[in-house]
């Protein structure tokens, strides 16, 4: 069941009016009940057994949590029952995603490193005290399983998300508008820029050796805003649905591709993930304050670890370390006051390191680079139709100057008039897919 469906329209009108009849200091216990419920049959959809996968990852981490805390009051570390919870977690993770990589005919579930990372989480905050364990397995299932966050996040902290599911939710006029003008946003990204954008990059990866260099330049350019927008798309959704019933889901991006430094980017884009890796990881090898070297290694440790968590490939590897290249160049050598100059580098290297993101084996996305640099003054494929493609950068182009414009608070509150105008773009120019980007991680 996907956010641009009329399957998931339907699933969340239905979801909210009950949700709605719950929504009360009397009822929070059936409320929740109802959306673990409405939660399993979404992610159900994609197949039975994975609802399997959410029950296990919740038992794990709900009797790890009390456990922690059971030894904290006792007077030891906890150490123990979190590392349980760490490597049980995990473990489920790294079966799949190598299981898949040995035998793709494997099916490899939707959403595991999103709530898996989410789990952890609350078993991690017990573990450093930030929260206390929840009796009620519920809340627990349920904050894993929220249905908006579910499959592409954004990777919500317990104690975030937690405290708004036990207690009665805005469901304001206010919150309905901002919600659900969020959701035709995120739809317009999706299905109007992303899956536009996809038509043509699908077709010139299929079979890259056969294109000219322009042509895959072209193809890189387009995929650093089709994962964008497609990823981007769907937190937009996610947070606008979770925000139609009240709830405060964190921001997952923050106009990425406008800043000028390789720093910058990375505390804009997928801003849960590397929030997370910030806290759980880099925090927990000490962060900044460790020697220079020290501090070299831990940076790099997390941008290898972001890649890894991406998939397990060399590709993705290559990835993460080129990022932490980038990261540490800047670091170091990068400009002081960075100008446009340098945030057209900026730019250029991000989609350059996106060629090996979207091309998994890591020798192709090589070809591609050599084939790029070496033959970039060459005629360029226009597509199946030179009319849609020309059409799909005019959108683009229009979407571009108004993120900027976003960025730059230059443009006025949005009106129903520019939601009208989204949802007519979407019926004109929107063309249908039935996966995100996302989802296979």
């Amino acid at each position: 069941m996907l956010f641009n469906t009329f399957e998931y329209l339907f699933f969340f009108c239905i979801v909210f009016l009950l949700f709605v009849s719950t929504n009360n200091k009397n009822t929070l216990k059936l409320r929740n009940l109802f959306l673990l419920t409405a939660s399993y049959y979404f992610y159900a959809q994609l197949h039975s057994w994975f609802v399997i996968l959410l029950i296990y990852t919740t038992v794990v981490n709900y009797f790890c949590g009390s456990w922690i805390a059971r030894d904290q009051q006792q007077g030891k570390s906890g150490k123990r029952f979190v590392t349980t919870a760490i490597v049980l977690s995990i473990a489920q993770l790294v079966f799949f995603k190598y299981a898949y990589l040995a035998n793709p005919t494997i099916l490899l579930p939707v959403g595991l490193s999103f709530f898996t990372f989410q789990a952890l989480s609350y078993s991690i905050d017990i573990y450093r005290k930030k929260i206390e364990p929840e009796k009620n397995v519920v809340d627990i299932a349920l904050f894993i399983a929220f249905f908006p966050t579910l499959l592409s996040g954004p990777i919500e902290r317990a104690r975030n998300l937690i405290p708004q599911l036990k207690e009665k939710t805005s469901v304001s006029w206010d919150n309905f508008k901002g919600g659900a003008g969020l959701f035709i946003w995120g739809v317009f990204k999706k299905v109007v820029i992303a899956d536009r954008l996809a038509e043509y990059v699908n077709a010139v990866y299929f079979s890259p050796e056969s294109h000219s260099g322009s042509t895959l330049a072209l193809a890189a350019l387009f995929y650093s805003f089709q994962i964008y927008c497609d990823f981007s798309g769907y937190a937009d959704m996610a947070i606008g649905s979770g925000r139609v019933m009240g709830f405060k889901i964190m921001q997952n991006f923050n106009f990425p591709y406008c800043v000028n430094t390789f720093k910058e980017f990375w505390r804009r884009w997928h801003i849960s993930l590397t929030s997370w890796f910030t806290e759980y990881v880099y925090i927990s090898l000490g962060g900044n304050r460790v020697s220079q070297a020290r501090w070299i290694l831990n940076i790099s440790l997390v941008f290898l670890l972001s890649g890894i968590w991406h998939g397990a490939t060399w590709s993705f590897v290559l990835w993460g370390a080129m990022h932490a290249v980038f990261y540490l160049v800047e670091r170091f050598w990068g400009p002081k006051r960075p100008n446009i100059l340098y945030h057209l580098l900026v730019f250029v290297m991000i989609t350059f390191a996106w060629i090996f993101f979207r091309i998994e084996n890591s020798v192709e996305a090589w070809h591609v680079v050599t084939r790029i640099c070496s033959d970039i003054i060459s005629p360029v494929y226009w597509g199946s139709s030179t009319f849609s493609t020309l059409l799909t950068m005019l959108l683009l182009g229009i979407f571009m100057l108004r993120e900027y414009l976003m960025y730059r608070n230059i443009l006025p509150q949005k009106s129903a008039w520019e939601y009208l105008f989204l949802l007519l773009a979407i019926g004109l120019f929107g063309v249908s897919s039935d996966q995100f980007v996302y989802f296979q991680f």
